[in-house]
């Protein structure tokens, strides 16, 4: 595996940040714009290979929600000219109290990525495996 170029190294992380903004806004258009159609995503017993159920699964929570997800230690290498791999860090606060209470941290996950350069050039997720390390099950989403 070989090093990013700067400009990409940027786009995938501006890339993690629109995916971050995406969900604590509940922008589910942007979330769609961000993941590949056939996306490999799994959270926490949940296991996707399609972008439609990942939103529908976001779609189908119930109840209010309020969430803040960050990241640190964004680790990122070249595994072609179109793909790339990454390793982060994530933390996120949550409340399903309306309004939102305090400041509870819900969990702190690694975050293991598959990236592609689609067709138009911009950075797509395609797989994101997240693997909690910390987790608060009673701050999880209501279904």
């Amino acid at each position: 595996m070989s090093r990013l170029a700067d400009e990409d190294r940027l786009a995938l992380q501006e890339l993690n940040a629109a995916f971050a903004w995406a969900l604590d806004d509940q922008n589910y258009d942007e979330l769609r714009a961000i993941l590949t159609p056939d996306v490999h995503y799994v959270s926490v017993g949940r296991e996707f290979h399609d972008v439609e159920a990942v939103i529908a699964s976001f779609q189908a929570r119930t109840g209010t929600r309020t969430t803040r997800h960050g990241l640190g230690n964004l680790m990122l290498t070249a595994a072609g000219p179109d793909e790339a791999r990454g390793r982060s860090s994530w933390f996120t606060f949550a409340s399903n109290d309306d309004p939102p209470q305090g400041v509870e941290t819900y969990m702190v996950a690694d975050f293991t990525d598959r990236y592609v350069r689609g067709t138009n050039g911009r950075w797509l997720i395609a797989e994101r495996i997240i693997t909690p390390v910390f987790r608060r099950p009673e701050l999880g989403p209501q279904n």
